[in-house]
């Protein structure tokens, strides 16, 4: 009688869980999938402007690293080396005022009032990675 009893209880809530998980997951995508799109389009259009096309040999689309979150908090781009940027000094946002707040051999960290750029060398493809974020969410979320 005991096993039926503690088996009935574990099935409900699992059951219960199973129900909670379910309305939060479909709360979240249909309640802020706009608020996400909005994010991701306000980091690009950001991102866009102060590393524009015609300065920067930009290798491929804006990509978003976090699309699993809540809010999109950072999204990056690839830029080629050419013969204006051939080291990570010259790789710098032009349209803004920001203060170079970091600077280390491989990572220069750049930053205004609403966004932080950290600009480092990309390995795999002889350039650099540049990743615009909201400021100070990175450090928040010790990424």
């Amino acid at each position: 009688m005991k096993f039926k009893t503690i088996y009935s209880i574990v099935w409900y809530i699992f059951i219960g869980c199973f129900f909670v998980w379910l309305i939060c997951g479909l709360g979240y995508r249909f309640l802020f999938n706009d608020t996400v799109e909005q994010s991701r389009m306000e980091l690009t259009q950001a991102l866009n402007a102060a590393f524009p096309r015609e300065h920067y040999i930009i290798d491929g689309d804006v990509y978003d690293p976090n699309r699993r979150n809540l809010l999109s908090i950072g999204v990056s781009i690839s830029i080629k080396k050419d013969s204006l940027h051939r080291d990570i000094k010259s790789i710098k946002p032009l349209s803004g005022e920001w203060i170079l707040v970091n600077q280390t051999k491989s990572l220069y960290v750049y930053e205004n009032e609403s966004y932080r750029v950290y600009v480092t060398k990309n390995s795999e493809n002889d350039g650099y990675l540049v990743l615009l974020a909201r400021n100070n969410w990175l450090e928040k979320l010790h990424l």
